[in-house]
């Protein structure tokens, strides 16, 4: 009897399936850092700066993984059996985005505000233009646009403040109530009477150390800044 042909399998499979299982274990290893990080940022013991850095670059690395080897990597959109980055870049965006609204105080909201849409809206007119695949699913590509002015809004109002190195305007004002955020974060926030561009009361985001030493009728110190890209914020600060 003749004996069975040898079974060859093609030529680098082997290699490509390690890959590939390699590109699966580091998404794996960045989705699961990405909702770590998350989950945490929701504790006072939530330390900003550094972790705040490392949220910023997760969506930037998922980026460069997948531009660098497409056939391994994706972010979440689009057709292929590439490791999926998506929930990474997802949860960083929304993380940075909730840290911005509940860590700095702006004098305005709306530079930032239409920063964002104009990168979601830039994001959304190129996708439509050159993933052709995606226009069929047109509710990926506005998730995808919401994410992605996410991420602008929450990346420059981080960067805003930890750039800013203009010297500071003191001013004073008064606590009229105080109260926790209404939101999962742990916010703790002052309602200041008028003072400086504020014509009315307005609150601010304070420290939980703060907050827990201010009472209504507390005279409190407000540093206002210019802003790394000129947009107006301020700190407050028991005054001595």
């Amino acid at each position: 009897m003749n004996a069975p042909a040898p079974h060859h399998q093609p030529p680098g499979t082997d290699g490509s399936r390690e890959r590939g299982a390699l590109a699966q274990r580091i998404a794996l290893g960045v989705n699961i850092a990405a909702i770590g990080l998350a989950g945490w940022s929701l504790f006072p013991s939530f330390p900003t700066g550094q972790l705040i850095a490392v949220v910023t670059v997760i969506p930037l690395l998922a980026l460069i993984l997948t531009l660098r080897f497409p056939d391994r990597f994706r972010i979440g959109l689009g057709s292929g059996y590439g490791a999926n980055l998506g929930t990474g870049c997802i949860v960083a965006a929304g993380t940075l985005a909730a840290r911005t609204l509940s860590d700095v105080n702006l004098v305005s909201w709306l530079p930032l505000a239409a920063f964002a849409v104009a990168v979601a809206v830039v994001f959304l007119i190129v996708a439509i233009r050159f993933e052709s695949q995606l226009r069929r699913r047109g509710w990926r590509i506005l998730l995808a646009s919401l994410f992605v002015g996410a991420y602008a809004f929450g990346t420059l109002g981080q960067f805003n403040t930890a750039l800013d190195h203009s010297a500071p305007a003191l001013l004073r004002s008064r606590v009229l109530s105080k109260h926790l955020g209404h939101s999962r974060l742990a916010t703790h926030q002052v309602t200041l009477e008028a003072w400086g561009p504020f014509a009315m009361a307005t609150d601010a985001h304070v420290t939980q150390a703060l907050y827990e030493r201010l009472q209504p009728g507390d005279a409190v110190c407000l540093r206002l800044r210019d802003g790394a890209f000129r947009m107006a914020w301020f700190t407050v600060a028991a005054c001595r």
